[in-house]
């Protein structure tokens, strides 16, 4: 009757631990590949600028975030080599909340499809200049800390109007470590005078900011429908995708291309994460080439899908060559 007793009990405690795990939150996030989609489909020109077809694709990449990991969820994914379990504190910093962390990749998203608009504009001769700099971020320590904030407007710099964000470096760089810098700030509704000292960082002059360019009107209206895909790392493929909608030819040559990469303001493609389950993703879609940043090679090695060229560049200005070259042609590879 005890060995009874004692099976039930355990039993139950045994259903008890079993029905708690499955509701025990782990504090990670699974990574799976997200939809790829076709810009060329999404993108709308206005203004009556002549607009030409393609026979192939450009697609974006994404990531998939389940931020609701369960115990046993937890357990099938590790079987599943294209998801990765990453800490939640990588995708959700400790203080943001999951609406804030969205919120920034929405507002990423956005300024990405302004960016490669602007460059991609830019390449085709069109003149865009910048309606404004402002800070973005300000570097915890920095010569600025505590004398400029993200938002603030830079309006004047040395007594000179600010114009975009090329020209102020140039103008930061030509002082010494210790000089000051005397900047005209729109604050809100206030005009601040502020000053900040030179320091060296890397070996060149700097003040510890991050600047981000507005734009007024562009001379071609451009509209990307990205529905609820955030971030900024579909720069590089927008703008290209831009940039064959609004040139002779076809960039695409009929090939599906996939690609990712956050681009600047200069036309630069920067490093993003999640490379591999973009690689997924892509392969998924039947495409043939992917574009990446140069920075992420080392890690797109580790799992490339087998059939899926890679191809690292460094700014749009050799992603276009890669894709006008005629076939044969040698080409970066990581």
């Amino acid at each position: 009757m005890r060995q009874r007793i004692t099976a039930v009990v355990g039993a139950v405690a045994l259903v008890v631990v079993v029905f708690a795990l499955n509701f025990y939150h782990l504090p990670v996030v699974a990574l799976s590949p997200g939809p790829a989609e076709n810009v060329l489909s999404r993108i709308t020109i206005q203004g009556g600028a002549q607009v030409y077809d393609s026979k192939g694709s450009f697609y974006l990449t994404s990531v998939g975030i389940d931020n609701d990991v369960r115990f046993f969820e937890a357990m099938l994914d590790l079987a599943n080599h294209d998801v990765a379990l990453r800490p939640r504190s990588e995708v959700y910093p400790q203080g943001e909340s999951t609406r804030e962390v969205n919120q920034q990749n929405a507002d990423d998203m956005d300024q990405s499809k302004v960016l490669a608009a602007v460059v991609a504009l830019r390449k085709l001769g069109y003149k865009v200049d910048p309606s404004a700099v402002d800070v973005s971020e300000v570097r915890p320590g920095a010569p600025a800390d505590g004398r400029l904030r993200p938002g603030d407007r830079l309006v004047r710099a040395e007594g000179k109007p600010v114009t975009s964000i090329l020209q102020l470096q140039s103008m930061i760089r030509s002082h010494r470590p210790g000089d000051m810098l005397a900047f005209g700030v729109k604050r809100g509704d206030a005009d601040v005078a502020v000053r900040v000292p030179v320091a060296l960082d890397g070996g060149q002059p700097r003040i510890g900011v991050v600047l981000h360019e507005e734009y007024g009107h562009l001379p071609v209206p451009i509209t990307i429908d990205t529905e609820n895909i955030g971030g900024p790392s579909a720069g590089l493929v927008f703008a290209l995708s831009i940039y064959d909608r609004l040139s002779p030819g076809d960039l695409t040559d009929g090939r599906r291309i996939a690609g990712t990469g956050q681009i600047t303001e200069d036309g630069s493609v920067v490093p993003i994460g999640g490379i591999g389950e973009k690689l997924i993703g892509a392969k998924r879609q039947g495409a043939t080439t992917f574009l990446l940043p140069r920075g992420n090679c080392d890690e797109a090695r580790e799992h490339p899908p087998p059939g899926l060229r890679l191809v690292p560049v460094s700014n749009l200005g050799e992603a276009i060559a890669f894709l006008q070259a005629r076939p044969g042609t040698p080409a970066p590879a990581c």
